[in-house]
């Protein structure tokens, strides 16, 4: 439930790291591919990590969700530090394994992907560890892809936080996930203001990171104690999955690097034709994702294997339009 110490401890929190940001410039300064015309303050991410922090030492709720958000504060501070001297890929990879080996070795972790019908179970085996890692490491680095437009990374992670609440029927969890949402929810505001109010900010590396990292282990909690197949749990993923996983492709065929920036992302093109304003684009990344996560689910409660054979074919689908959107940018 929440409370009124909860908000108290968000106002207290994002207000202290507002000041201190404006105090200590820490804001994201406009560029080629940004958007904003004007320095930002770009801890917005800081407060929410800040927040979850002072909620599960508060209190007892999930004791895996709690160790999760503990241990996470290695890559909220690998993003914090990356916000200020952008840090090398490499360094970010240990902020990130460090912390992903110690939940592993703490029993949030995966044995196989679930059993499936005429295939039965897909077993890890020993490649348990590397596979949940690269995983891991993935779906970070696609979270932090589509932080590109205002409001697309905690409408996706909201959306996640609402859909896990969905799935299970533990009312402790379902309370903390609550108050997560409606935190998350306060910083999408913040992150929607004008550009020229002085309380708009931006999640930053610390944010994308973060939410990134969150988002891999609780689904790893959600199929673990939760029994929750990992059909139900890839759909509220697909968006971040496909996007990173489509860049990356692309980037590769036409001989660029991997880490290369660039915009073509599908949220900053189509950004691009709304005349860079942010709020229509959500709304339409709202309504596809409702709808892409529905039909997922309904699909996963026919059949297993058909809703993971739907997942990759929508991969593929994905792939061919964009890539035929794309090819000029490289010629």
């Amino acid at each position: 439930m929440l409370t009124v110490k909860f908000i108290l401890n968000y106002i207290l929190i994002s207000s202290t790291i507002i000041f201190l940001s404006k105090y200590l410039g820490y804001f994201d300064k406009p560029n080629t591919r940004g958007i904003h015309k004007i320095p930002t303050i770009n801890t917005g991410g800081l407060i929410l990590y800040l927040f979850f922090l002072s909620v599960v030492s508060q209190g007892e709720f999930n004791h895996n969700i709690e160790l999760i958000v503990s241990i996470a504060s290695f890559v909220c501070l690998a993003g914090f530090i990356d916000d200020r001297i952008n840090l090398t890929p490499s360094s970010k990879i240990i902020f990130v394994i460090i912390p992903s080996f110690y939940l592993i070795l703490n029993g949030i972790s995966i044995s196989n992907l679930g059993n499936y019908e005429i295939i039965g179970v897909l077993e890890l085996g020993k490649f348990e560890i590397p596979f949940l890692l690269l995983a891991i490491g993935l779906l970070i680095n696609a979270t932090n892809y589509i932080d590109g437009i205002d409001g697309l990374l905690l409408t996706f992670f909201i959306s996640c936080l609402t859909y896990y609440i969905f799935l299970i029927d533990d009312k402790q969890t379902i309370n903390l996930l609550k108050i997560f949402i409606y935190a998350s929810s306060l910083n999408l505001i913040l992150n929607l203001l004008p550009s020229k109010s002085k309380l708009k900010m931006f999640s930053g590396d610390a944010g994308s990171l973060f939410i990134g990292f969150f988002i891999s282990f609780v689904t790893i909690e959600m199929y673990n104690n939760f029994n929750i197949h990992p059909t139900y749990l890839i759909w509220p993923l697909w968006y971040p999955v496909y996007d990173f996983l489509f860049v990356s492709i692309n980037r590769l065929i036409y001989k660029k690097s991997i880490f290369s920036a660039d915009n073509t992302h599908l949220h900053h093109i189509i950004i691009k034709k709304f005349y860079k304003n942010s709020l229509i684009p959500i709304l339409l990344f709202v309504g596809l994702n409702s709808m892409i996560i529905f039909l997922g689910f309904k699909v996963s409660e026919i059949s297993k294997l058909l809703s993971l054979i739907f997942f990759v074919t929508g991969f593929i689908i994905f792939f061919v339009i964009r890539f035929a959107q794309t090819t000029k940018n490289y010629k």
